[in-house]
């Protein structure tokens, strides 16, 4: 339930606090918990999915890079290019025109 629950408020700021309390559980309980089931931090794990509804949205929209910065929960589009660059190796609009 917690992944769905993330998967669905992507738009929204996602703070470890707000996940522990989705689950019920003490922030260095969740962490702990949330990373023995995914192997990655609950920060890094929102972070992919977040880059995952942008390759998404990329290659199946024509949605301006600056509205699916927000459609996918980043503040703005220089760290969205930046977090994204880094994960890819491509910028949002690279990506794109390659996919």
């Amino acid at each position: 339930p917690i992944l769905e629950f993330i998967d669905g408020h992507l738009d929204q700021e996602l703070s470890l606090g707000e996940l522990a309390h989705q689950a019920g559980l003490s922030r260095a309980h969740f962490a702990r918990q949330f990373h023995a089931a995914t192997g990655v931090s609950p920060h890094r794990y929102v972070t992919l999915r977040r880059i995952e509804r942008a390759k998404h949205l990329l290659s199946s929209t024509d949605r301006d890079v600056a509205q699916i910065t927000y459609e996918v929960g980043f503040n703005s589009q220089s760290h969205f290019t930046q977090v994204f660059h880094t994960a890819t190796g491509q910028t949002p609009c690279q990506f794109r025109r390659v996919n």
